[in-house]
């Protein structure tokens, strides 16, 4: 990779030997950390779960409860200065406008310039930070995530946390926001501790590039902190564990692939179109989108590259259990890509990109993106259907 490329990255999973060895290890490890601290939550967690039976809600994993309590503390920290400064009706505008965009080519520019300029105008406003956190402010986070278009699913989850809290007696719906705000500035110092060796680069790149992001409509998107990346990781190896079950279960499996790791440049790439996306042509021997096809071939699995992660699932729901996916992604869009898959009737697991090199974020020319080949066999051989 070349110089001008490291440049860009943001967070890289590979050690010192160009392995992820020490990568999953580290994530794995710190995920079983963190939901021994979480079992300080184990009432509130089984309180949430009876909610969601009681309401007839889809329930989904009571480890991912706790990953939704521990997003209420970190986003918190992120954003609440933003959230508080910010207009709710220009939060209900913005979010009623990304509903239209994709309608058309034309509702998808016009909604796009106006949330360049949202972005960094009105959304990028902030306050004073405090660590105080209440229903009223918590209503106004959530605001602030839909308004940002780039919190659909995770907006969508705390939600229904906010309906569950709003039927808690004020004194107690406080109080476990506010320990939700204490174990969200734990997680920020301790998962620096475990896993900021990964993400050195962060900071460097929204030094480096805040100017250039002005106006884009992918500004608040690229410009997460570090945390937040620490957050995915560990949201990831928590849904990987809670849906793993679902996913070896599921009689048909499919892989889900970025069209960043083509080895040949969109122009040169033989792909044919598909219905879910792009059918690899094994054009070039070079090219790991041709032997994780070969790869998954072994195992029955169909191999789709997707153009954009917007388009991963489709629009239509499927049948619930009948097929397990393992999307292949970015740091940033493996929470939100889980929830998604889950939504439409898939049963997720992943495998995170070495680093992020898409054209349409991170680098003006893109850089060809990678994995770890054992994990994702590791993945499909586990999950093989039995009875097939």
């Amino acid at each position: 990779m070349s110089e001008t490329a490291t440049e860009t990255l943001t967070y890289s999973l590979l050690g010192d030997r160009g392995t992820t060895d020490k990568y999953y290890a580290d994530v794995a490890a710190f995920t079983d950390e963190v939901m021994e601290r979480m079992s300080e939550e184990v009432q509130t967690i089984e309180d949430f779960d009876r909610f969601i039976a009681e309401n007839n809600l889809k329930p989904i994993d009571r480890a991912v409860y706790a990953l939704e309590f521990l997003m209420i503390g970190v986003l918190w920290r992120v954003y609440g200065r933003r959230a508080t400064a910010g207009s709710i009706y220009m939060g209900k505008l913005l979010s009623s406008l990304y509903r239209i965009r994709n309608r058309s080519a034309g509702a998808k520019i016009a909604v796009d310039r106006l949330k360049g300029i949202a972005g960094t105008t009105v959304l990028a406003r902030s306050r004073r930070f405090t660590d105080a956190i209440n229903l009223s402010l918590f209503r106004r986070m959530i605001g602030w995530l839909r308004a940002s278009g780039e919190f659909e699913q995770e907006s969508e989850r705390l939600a229904v946390w906010l309906d569950f809290l709003n039927k808690k007696p004020s004194s107690k719906s406080g109080n476990m926001l506010v320990r939700a705000a204490r174990l969200g500035y734990w997680f920020e110092g301790r998962s620096r501790e475990r896993l900021g060796c990964y993400t050195s680069r962060v900071a460097a790149y929204l030094n480096n590039n805040g100017q250039r992001l002005k106006w884009k409509e992918n500004r608040i998107f690229v410009s997460r902190e570090r945390v937040e990346y620490h957050l995915n990781m560990v949201g990831a190896e928590i849904m990987n564990r809670a849906f793993h079950g679902g996913f070896s279960a599921a009689k048909e499996k499919r892989v889900f692939l970025p069209v960043c790791m083509r080895h040949k440049s969109s122009e040169a790439c033989q792909a044919v179109k598909d219905k879910e996306g792009y059918l690899c042509r094994s054009c070039s021997k070079d090219c790991q989108v041709n032997l994780i096809t070969a790869m998954a071939k072994r195992y029955g699995c169909k191999v789709v590259v997707i153009p954009h992660a917007s388009t991963a699932f489709g629009h239509r729901r499927i049948r619930e259990g009948e097929v397990g996916i393992v999307g292949i992604a970015c740091v940033l869009n493996l929470i939100s890509g889980g929830y998604k898959a889950k939504e439409m009737g898939y049963e997720p697991q992943c495998v995170l990109l070495h680093y992020s090199g898409c054209i349409q974020h991170w680098h003006p020319k893109g850089i060809e993106t990678t994995i770890d080949l054992d994990r994702l066999e590791k993945i499909l051989k586990a999950g093989q259907y039995f009875d097939s």
